[in-house]
This record gives C-alpha cells, sequence and structure tokens, in this order.
C-alpha cells in the first residue's frame, strides 16, 4: 500500500489518476503521474521516455509500477524504472473512499432536513435532494483538491453541517434552517457538474453553465412544483446557493448578502482548506515544509514535530510543575 512505503527500491500496484507529459532542458520527454491506491496517492516522476512511450500511459489505468522511493522537497516521490499494465484488475479497488459509507450519510442528511422547523425550507431541500439523491451520496465533491473521492460530495456537506450547526449555537440570531438548507444544497450541483464518481471529468452543462446555477435551476424547478416559487424563503435558499463561493471574482454571480450566506461561504472554505492542509502534510516530513500549494494560495506547509514535540511537551510540562512545586514550598519558608 502506498501509505505503508518507505524509502528505497519499491514496487506497487496503482491507479493511473494524473499522467502529464513534461520535457527537460535537453528536450526529453517525461511523465509527471500520480498513483492512487485506497491508501493514498503519491507523486511519481518517469524520465527518459519517447515521443512514443508517453503516450501508452494513461489516466484511469492500473499499474505495477518498480522504482526507487525518495524524499524530494521533504515529500516522498517514486521515480519510475518500469511500469507494467494490468488491465485485469478493477479500478474500485484502487480508489479512496469518504470515511462514512453512503448509508450512514444519508441518514445524518434526512435527519438535518427532518429537524427543519420551516416548512418550506424543509420541502424545497428534500425535494431538491431527491432529484438527485443517489448520485449525491457517490460523487466527490471535486475533481482535485478536496474531497476528491466516492462520496466526497456528501462528506463534505455533512463536515459542514456539523460546523454550520455549532455556529448556529453560538450566534442565535442565525436562521439555522436557512444556514443548514444552503449547506445541504450548495454544492449539489456537483453531481450533474462531473461525469461520474470516480476519475470524474467536467460535462458540457459543468463547463457551460456550471455546478452553481444548476442547483439554482432544480430550486425554481421545485419552488414551481410546490408552488412556492414567490416565497421569501425560497429567495433566500437561491441567494445562499448563488453567493456560497464568497466573491465575484471566484465564480459567484453575487456577494452574501445576508448573514447565513456569510457563514455558509466561510464554512465551506474552512472545510475545504482544512482537507486540503491535512492531505498535503500527511506526506511531508515531520519538522520540515512542503512544496508550494497553488490551490492554498502557493504558500508552503509546516508539518510539526509531532510526537517529539509532544514528549518535549510532556517532559517540560512535567519539569515546570517540580520548579513550580519548589519555588511554592521555599516561597512558603520564607513567609514563615
Amino acid at each position: 500500500m502506498i501509505s505503508e512505503l518507505k524509502e528505497g527500491h519499491v514496487r506497487l500496484k496503482g491507479l493511473i489518476t494524473k499522467s502529464d507529459v513534461g520535457k527537460t532542458n535537453k528536450n526529453v520527454p517525461y511523465l509527471n503521474m500520480i498513483l492512487e491506491d485506497s491508501s493514498g496517492d503519491l507523486d511519481c516522476k518517469f524520465w527518459n521516455l519517447t515521443e512514443e512511450t508517453v503516450k501508452l500511459w494513461k489516466v484511469g489505468m492500473i499499474v505495477e509500477a518498480k522504482g526507487d522511493l525518495i524524499l524530494y522537497r521533504n515529500v516522498p516521490q517514486l521515480r519510475i524504472r518500469s511500469l507494467k499494465e494490468l488491465p485485469d484488475e478493477k479500478t474500485l479497488d484502487y480508489v479512496r473512499y469518504a470515511p462514512m459509507n453512503g448509508k450512514q450519510m444519508e441518514e445524518e442528511v434526512d435527519i438535518l432536513i427532518e429537524n427543519m422547523k420551516d416548512p418550506i425550507i424543509r420541502d424545497v431541500t428534500r425535494e431538491v435532494l431527491n432529484m438527485v439523491r443517489e448520485d449525491f451520496f457517490a460523487y466527490p465533491a471535486a475533481v482535485r483538491n478536496h474531497h476528491n473521492y466516492p462520496g466526497g460530495l456528501a462528506y463534505h456537506t455533512l463536515s459542514m453541517a456539523r460546523i454550520a450547526n455549532r455556529v448556529a449555537d453560538q450566534y442565535e440570531f442565525l436562521d439555522r434552517d436557512l444556514l443548514i438548507s444552503g449547506v445541504i444544497l450548495h454544492d449539489l450541483g456537483k453531481v450533474i457538474e462531473l461525469s461520474q464518481p470516480v476519475l470524474p471529468e467536467y460535462t458540457p452543462a459543468g463547463n457551460l453553465i456550471g455546478h452553481i446555477s444548476l442547483v439554482n435551476n432544480l430550486i425554481d424547478r421545485v419552488a414551481v412544483a410546490l408552488e412556492d416559487e414567490n416565497s421569501e424563503q425560497v429567495m433566500l435558499m437561491k441567494h445562499m446557493v448563488l453567493s456560497h463561493h464568497g466573491k465575484m471574482e471566484y465564480g459567484s454571480p453575487v456577494m452574501p448578502m445576508i448573514p447565513e450566506a456569510e457563514i455558509l461561504s466561510l464554512i465551506d472554505n474552512i472545510d475545504a482548506r482544512m482537507v486540503m492542509m491535512e492531505n498535503a502534510l500527511e506526506q511531508v516530513t515531520p519538522g520540515t515544509f512542503g512544496p508550494r500549494i497553488y490551490a492554498l494560495d502557493n504558500r508552503m506547509l509546516y508539518r510539526r514535530k509531532s510526537d517529539k514535540a509532544e514528549n518535549s511537551m510532556n517532559e517540560d510540562s512535567e519539569n515546570r510543575d517540580e520548579k513550580a512545586s519548589s519555588m511554592a514550598a521555599a516561597d512558603e519558608s520564607s513567609q514563615n
């Protein structure tokens, strides 16, 4: 498994999820690849190829790779020596899944909807979800960057909903029903924007319309069918979806103009960024910086020294307690 690999010569089986052709300074082609299995993914380089051999290895192929695992900028990288296709292997065996299964996620989302007190928000949210229910619990939340695995869309939604409920507990003036509805619906259009749960690509509707407008259209259709299209609740639900990217330059046609929309945008950003950071730091050597991450403002991330730091903190804490006790005893003695 990728997560168990150690530095040195290795052999592994994996699914090609990225295969981009590059050229060296001497104009020799190579492949910049990512191999994935159910435990994680691995950055790979396949050097010194020909114009013909770079065309052989495509996204979606399952291969056996042999090569040398090194640390490059404090992150594991496989320098491939040879690849062999494994046509009889099943793609689903090499894919990561959400930490929760579909049934668990479906039950939790349904409870969120049933707990809504506003009948219009509850019914419109439920019926929009029902239009794409099966796909909603199977699709990823993105092609890359965050929650990009089967079930990732629903898991991202639940993670946001848990944060949203905590925020609503703190700021009691917020409309909890509207906020949770926005969480459930904001990315639901991804099931139309993306082609499939595994190795998705953008569909024509995804490229030409985008998931924000696609969800807005679904809300309109359901609201008309329920004869709620002129209600303030539906107007605000649509605003939540349309503004959830936070800024127009990020793809939202309007900026958040109600507190619930502002919170939705912030929570979406928090959950996406925390997952990107967690995934990036998993591969970084403790006590060092990883490579720059374009999706995180081209920043390098530092991974703390982990166990060493914790052990040091425990020892320091014990030493401080001893010193504090000694000082207190000395202080008491001097007062007497």
